[in-house]
């Protein structure tokens, strides 16, 4: 484990050079959670106020903004629920995102409350269902394909070091097309993708583009969440071509996701839209999580 990281209870900002000891951790213990990723926590660290410290063999991950402090789950191969229970106990804080495998195994004891977090949980699709399209079910999203390569003769980019800077233009337009500087969540986003893309080369991140008349139109950014899952952190498409999601979504996978059982494609965030979105590829489970909290 990186020596850097203090020791619980100090805490400090994760840094680039803890990617080290995160994949080693998570490699002892695969996650089931979208969140758990390096990749995603260093690009999302500011956002979220995230901090690391260490406890025995486990990370300790914690939130901390506007003079307050969540954690969430433990990552490594040790004593998880004892941690838990730990620092619930010397804390009277909370725990976020703790997926449901943490909590129904329970040796966590009646002292604890868990309460879902329906908005955050995540959607899991068989692979092949979302590479294969078939059935009646995914009419629509075939018809939509179908049309879109009737309209437009694209190109699928597997998107390297070189080609960074085109997708970024291509971002910058995307937030200007849906007001991102009207949103802080849609800007939030978009520092995040462009964290990512910035270090294409030391995260194992895969990324496909597509490009009509040379210009990039559409995104897709992912990586292996644990040997059977691959996690889509981003899928971006132009905002007036009918179709661009279904396509880029489906040539993506084709290309990266043939090796892995499942796709998460993360959480809806309660918002109604996305809710309907996700749905529409028709999940095979979802990956509940909890808020835990001392019951008093």
């Amino acid at each position: 484990m990186n020596m850097t990281i203090p020791a619980y209870p100090v805490f400090r900002p994760i840094e680039l050079d803890d990617k080290e000891a995160f994949d080693a951790a998570f490699a002892a213990s695969p996650p089931e959670n979208s969140e758990y990723t390096f990749t995603n926590l260093y690009s999302w660290r500011v956002q979220h106020g995230f901090h690391v410290s260490r406890m025995d063999d486990l990370l300790i991950l914690a939130s901390e903004q506007d003079g307050s402090r969540e954690y969430y789950p433990p990552i490594g191969a040790g004593d998880v629920r004892a941690a838990i229970r730990r620092i619930l106990a010397e804390t009277r804080g909370r725990f976020v995102r703790v997926p449901e495998n943490m909590v129904s195994a329970s040796g966590l004891g009646q002292s604890v409350k868990a309460v879902e977090d329906r908005d955050n949980a995540d959607y899991v699709f068989l692979a092949r269902d979302l590479i294969e399209l078939k059935g009646r079910r995914y009419d629509a999203k075939r018809n939509f394909i179908k049309n879109f390569k009737s309209s437009y003769q694209y190109e699928y980019i597997q998107v390297k070091t070189d080609d960074v800077r085109r997708v970024l233009q291509f971002q910058d337009v995307w937030c200007v097309e849906r007001g991102c500087g009207q949103s802080a969540s849609l800007q939030d986003e978009a520092d995040a993708v462009r964290i990512m893309l910035s270090h294409i080369g030391r995260f194992p991140i895969k990324t496909g583009a597509l490009a009509v008349e040379g210009k990039i139109c559409a995104v897709c950014i992912a990586e292996a969440l644990n040997p059977q899952t691959l996690v889509i952190h981003a899928l971006k498409g132009a905002h007036l071509m009918t179709g661009i999601y279904p396509v880029i979504f489906n040539e993506f996978l084709i290309r990266e996701a043939a090796t892995f059982r499942y796709i998460n494609m993360e959480q809806d965030l309660g918002i109604p839209g996305l809710r309907k979105s996700k749905e529409s590829y028709h999940p095979v489970r979802l990956v509940r999580k909890f808020s835990l909290s001392l019951n008093v």
